[in-house]
Parts: structure tokens; C-alpha cells; sequence
């Protein structure tokens, strides 16, 4: 599936539940697979205003329908717009997993991160293993995909995706934040005082109120878009 994630930071003046009816117009418009357009929720970091996350079959298909998605994005309420895209997963196996159903999620993660152009192929695949063990050790997160970027745009050339479906906003806030391999074995790698640190530049770590999954190997045709209220 290929991801498309725009992270929306609005004017001081920006009127976040107009901007959400137009994103979510345009997004109504398109034909794409899957479709969550939310405000962001108190303590994302350098997460934006508006969560926009889209699915397509295929490069090729956003590229046919990106037009209405483009044109509401530069709305001139928008003062910025970290942006990426990545087919969910790549590359490689192992990357994407879900909890059974019986444990539902209602807040969904996003995590943009640039690591450095000089760290060795060795150094990304232990940094990429290491994201990859959290969900052992937090049960609080019910689905979970890392994928490597294609095309970034916004405040640096962002390398990854960090996605995740949480329980709870709790859960997210909570124990995946201070647990102990989240501090004592992930953030090395984002620590600048730690001789692993490959993670540059500031990360977006935002996060949204969801109805329907949105990380899977199939997922559903219908636009799921969460308005404001």
C-alpha cells in the first residue's frame, strides 16, 4: 500500500475546523483506499494541527488523484507542512504486525524521523530492529508499522515512519513513553550525548483520535476521516 502522511501547522489565525472541512472535502473527492483526516491531540511534539494520512494502491494512483489533496494543503490558513510518502512497510518483511481483535486501538501514532546519511548499513538495521522489538514489551500497542520514506518534504528529508495504534491516549502518553525499553534501549539512538545517536534533526511525533484500523495489510476501501467537534 502506498502511505501518504502531511502533518498540517496552522497560522495563529488559521481556523483548524475550516481547514479540516476543506482537507476532508478534497479527501471525500479522491479514490483513495483509505483515508484518516483528524486534529492532532494535546502533547504531540512538532505534530501539526491536522493529521492527514491517506493509502493508495499505488504511487501511480496518488499521482492521479493528488491534485485536490495539493491544492487543499496550501490553503493559506497552513503555515507549514511536513509531508511523507512510502508503500507501508518496505523494505523487506517483518515490519507490520497487529494484536488480535479482540484488543481494539483508538488513538493512531505517526513518528517522522531523519536518521544521518553516514550511518552504515549495519547501524540502520540494528536502529530498525530495535523500533521493531517495542511492541514485545508494550502490549498497549495493538498494531505497529516502520517504513522507510520515498519522498519527504517539510523541515528535513525524513528517512522513516514510525506508526502505531494505541489502546488508549493513556497508553500512549504513559507507559510506551516512560517504559524502560523505550528509554533504556530505543532512545539512544535519538540521544545526541550517546555514541549510537543516528536520529538528526527534531522528530514529528503526532498522534490522532481514530475510529477504524488504519495500519494492516489489506485495508478497507471506506474514508474514515475523524472531524473536529
Amino acid at each position: 500500500m502506498y502511505k501518504v502522511t502531511r502533518l498540517l501547522h496552522l497560522n495563529d489565525t488559521g481556523d483548524r475546523a475550516a481547514v479540516l472541512r476543506t482537507v476532508t472535502a478534497a479527501a471525500d473527492s479522491i479514490h483513495a483506499r483509505y483515508g484518516l483526516i483528524a486534529p492532532t491531540l494535546p502533547g504531540a511534539r512538532n505534530g501539526g494541527d491536522i493529521l492527514v494520512h491517506l493509502q493508495f494502491e499505488s504511487e501511480s494512483e496518488w499521482s492521479r488523484w493528488r491534485a485536490p489533496i495539493d491544492a487543499a494543503t496550501t490553503d493559506s490558513s497552513i503555515r507549514h507542512v511536513d509531508a511523507a510518502e512510502y508503500v507501508g512497510g518496505s523494505p523487506g518483511q517483518d515490519r507490520t504486525g497487529r494484536r488480535g481483535p479482540s484488543e481494539p486501538a483508538s488513538v493512531y501514532r505517526t513518528l517522522l524521523l531523519r536518521v544521518d546519511d553516514s550511518a552504515s548499513p549495519t547501524e540502520l538495521r540494528r536502529f530498525e530492529h530495535a523500533m521493531l522489538q517495542m511492541p514485545a514489551h508494550l502490549p498497549g500497542i495493538r498494531a505497529w508499522q516502520l517504513s522507510r520514506v520515498t519522498h519527504a518534504a517539510g523541515s528535513t528529508a525524513w528517512t522513516h515512519v514510525w506508526e502505531q495504534e494505541f489502546a488508549d491516549i493513556d497508553t500512549l502518553l504513559g507507559p510506551y513513553m516512560n517504559h524502560p525499553v523505550h528509554w533504556g534501549h530505543v532512545d539512544r539512538w535519538f540521544d545526541p550525548e550517546c555514541p549510537e545517536h543516528i536520529v538528526k534533526d527534531r522528530v514529528c511525533h503526532s498522534f490522532c483520535a481514530m475510529s477504524a484500523p488504519v495500519i494492516s495489510d489489506t485495508t478497507p476501501t471506506a474514508l474514515s476521516a475523524a472531524k473536529e467537534g
